[in-house]
């Protein structure tokens, strides 16, 4: 009898073990389409945060009072414009960037002022197609940081547009 109970334990053992070796594998699976599924929503943050800092770039370029235009010369302009008399906000406030919070975006710069904005993520990107005209290079980008979010002067009502219909 005793040795049957051996063979019972063993049976219970290799048992167990092929249960948590199954948990294992279904906690793996489902770790990986959670990590997938946070850099999506990470992935449509970082086209709203940078289509966002695109559109307060260009609308601050176009309000500009005199007849050279100039982008901002930091991204307190874009929060409180005092070019005029009543002080203009272009953006609510400083988005960080979803990939990399603590470092925020990175700045964009020509002759000293900022005409866009970049993450410094090296992931790779999940989305390939279905951007905005504005966007249309992000589909050869092999990494977050290719994604540069450029103000294009004369292209301010076109990003308004597909800011309203996004």
């Amino acid at each position: 009898m005793r040795h049957d109970k051996r063979n019972l334990y063993g049976f219970s053992y290799l048992g167990i073990m092929v249960t948590l070796a199954i948990a294992a594998i279904a906690m793996q699976g489902a770790a990986s389409l959670w990590q997938q599924q946070s850099q999506r929503s990470n992935e449509a943050l970082l086209l709203e945060v940078g289509e966002a800092y695109r559109l307060a770039i260009g609308r601050y370029y176009e309000s500009t009072p005199l007849a050279a235009k100039q982008y901002p010369a930091n991204l307190e302009e874009l929060l409180e414009d005092k070019r005029f008399p009543v002080p203009k906000r272009h953006l609510r406030k400083v988005y960080s960037d979803p990939f990399a919070v603590k470092q925020g975006m990175r700045l964009i710069l020509k002759d000293g002022r900022i005409i866009g904005v970049y993450s410094p993520s090296t992931l790779a990107p999940i989305r390939h197609n279905g951007f905005q005209d504005a966007q249309a290079d992000f589909q050869a980008a092999k990494q977050y940081s290719d994604w540069k979010f450029i103000y294009e002067p004369n292209s301010l009502a076109g990003l308004e547009e597909a800011w309203a219909n996004r």
